[in-house]
């Protein structure tokens, strides 16, 4: 009789991926005799899935990456299985990224709309977190007025009320809902407002095929299929000078239909964990970048409908020999620009140092940042996790300072200390000092102004309140005509954006010389508002950086505020 294979334990995944990441010389024998183990615990298998992920995007070699890939099959088979055999340990499987496990999330009206197009069976209405009279003010807005008295009854909460006006199908509501919304005589902002005021939970279950795309992490191997493996160990720092100093990569821009594909699947990777970006989300252009050692980094550029005023808005998503490694952002104005960054769980304990520099790269030669700034919420202001994960030290360890003297002295003394003491950890009220104050990292000084947009935009605010008591329609009725008249001799040269006019036209009302600039000042103005409106801000933003008469325009508004 033999005996039966000991189940796989979540220590078990724990103890193998200290050995994996430490590069030990017996990691991939004890990969493939954890391969051979059946797995009977959720918790075992969310973390054996994030372990093959890791590998499959830090292989020693070919065969590593193929018993990865492999193995990751037999995962999504797994789960497979106990969504029809055992009901709780696929529950337990929620947001894991596994192919097939559920998915839930509070998404926004554009990617609900998104998912019931991929995936119109498996799109379900979990719960309705607004309290119910929130439910009854949107809901009485969306039915025939001579269904609007019903709305006010008495309900026990918001899916009573959704039964009501829905039907008891609980999987035709969110169709229904959706449907109603774009029924409404009203604009996008609006819809998307009174779906977000809903405060709805999504679930997604995918069924037959539809399942192998919905979740499949380790199956967007398509982004770059040359991989990189690590024989000999990971590089664990960065020489972030040095890469600055690299030539820039060419960009691989895509065609329509390619730039979907794309979109489809930094959506679906996000989705699969209950995230959701802006960049992704309302994306409008990609453009991939093979920055080598098996590392592609997608940029998204926001459909110009969503964009923002001053700052470029610009998404990422990385992958690491096609399995996704990070996403996040950069919020980019000529001198400086705001950075976050989250990589995946799964791919903690990598070459993220590297990686790291190597996005600093990218933004540093396609929009010429000059400065990076880490918010405090991304070092673990507010955020507890990121204050857990030490995220300071990994930004300081880049070249990330303090913007102050003071607290430049304090992260000075405490990083010594965390290299020179066994075991010292930074006392929690130093660090939420520190955290709170931000970081900076700043590659050359910067040749012109550098503004706050933040400060900008309360300008244009406070602009609008004195000259125009606060009268928004007559204050952008003026703007438009001013900026209009200033712009009339280059019209017929240069196709204004129109929304990018509406988008700027209080920002150059701030400034009180526009009629006497030069026809050319004049003519690379509207070159700078017909480049907003792009695919992508690129050219926007280089146009926007050497335009100095406009720059130092805002900067002398600003100056009495700073």
């Amino acid at each position: 009789m033999t005996r039966p294979r000991d189940a796989l334990r979540l220590t078990d995944v724990v103890a193998l991926r200290r050995v994996v990441t430490r590069g030990g010389a017996e990691r991939t024998a004890l990969l493939r005799a954890a391969a051979s183990r059946p797995i009977r615990a959720a918790t075992a298998l969310r973390e054996w899935h994030e372990l093959l992920l890791f590998v499959l995007g830090h292989p020693r070699d070919q065969v590593e990456w193929d018993l990865a890939s492999d193995a990751v099959q037999r995962v999504a088979a797994l789960a497979g299985e106990w969504r029809e055999t055992s009901p709780r340990l696929y529950e337990a499987l929620l947001n894991s990224g596994i192919a097939g496990a559920p998915v839930e999330g509070n998404f926004s009206l554009t990617l609900v709309r998104w998912l019931l197009q991929q995936w119109p069976d498996g799109v379900v209405l979990m719960q309705v977190d607004a309290p119910l009279d929130e439910v009854r003010d949107i809901l009485r807005t969306l039915v025939l007025p001579v269904e609007q008295e019903l709305v006010d009854w008495d309900f026990a909460d918001g899916e009573a009320l959704l039964t009501s006006v829905f039907g008891s199908t609980s999987s035709c509501w969110l169709p229904r809902l959706v449907a109603l919304l774009d029924a409404l005589p009203a604009n996008e902002r609006v819809r998307a407002h009174l779906f977000a005021r809903l405060r709805l939970y999504v679930r997604v279950i995918g069924s037959g095929t539809s399942c192998d795309v919905m979740s499949a992490l380790a199956h967007m191997r398509a982004v770059n299929d040359r991989r990189c493996f690590h024989p000999t160990g990971m590089q664990r720092g960065a020489d972030v000078p040095a890469l600055m100093a690299l030539p820039p990569v060419r960009a691989q821009r895509l065609g329509a239909v390619a730039s979907q594909r794309r979109i489809d699947s930094a959506r679906t990777v996000l989705a699969t964990m209950g995230r959701e970006t802006d960049p992704v989300t309302h994306a409008s252009a990609v453009s991939l970048f093979d920055m080598g050692r098996g590392l592609t980094i997608a940029l998204y550029a926001l459909a110009p409908s969503h964009r923002l005023a001053f700052d470029s808005y610009v998404g990422f998503m990385a992958f690491r020999n096609g399995a996704p490694l990070a996403y996040g952002g950069a919020w980019i104005f000529p001198g400086r620009s705001k950075i976050g960054i989250n990589i995946f769980p799964a791919q903690r304990g990598g070459e993220s140092a590297w990686f790291f520099a190597q996005l600093l790269r990218l933004y540093h030669t396609e929009f010429d940042v000059d400065r990076f700034e880490a918010e405090n919420y991304q070092l673990g202001y507010g955020n507890p996790e990121g204050l857990r994960s030490g995220a300071y030290w990994f930004y300081y360890r880049l070249g990330f300072r303090p913007m102050t003297a003071p607290l430049q002295q304090l992260a000075a003394r405490e990083f010594d200390r965390l290299a020179s003491r066994t075991g010292y950890q930074v006392p929690k009220v130093v660090l939420g000092e520190l955290v709170e104050a931000g970081l900076e990292l700043t590659l050359r000084t910067a040749s012109g102004p550098v503004l706050d947009t933040a400060v900008l935009t309360e300008a244009v605010q406070q602009h609008i309140v004195r000259r125009y008591a606060g009268d928004r329609v007559r204050a952008m009725s003026a703007a438009l005509r001013r900026i209009r008249t200033v712009l009339r001799d280059v019209l017929h040269d240069v196709d204004v954006d129109q929304h990018a006019l509406h988008l700027w036209a209080l920002p150059l009302d701030l400034v009180d010389d526009l009629e006497s600039w030069s026809p050319g000042e004049r003519k690379k103005l509207a070159q700078i508002l017909r480049a907003k409106g792009e695919p992508d801000e690129t050219r926007h933003q280089q146009l926007l950086r050497a335009h100095r008469r406009l720059l130092n325009g805002w900067a002398r508004v600003l100056l009495p505020a700073g």
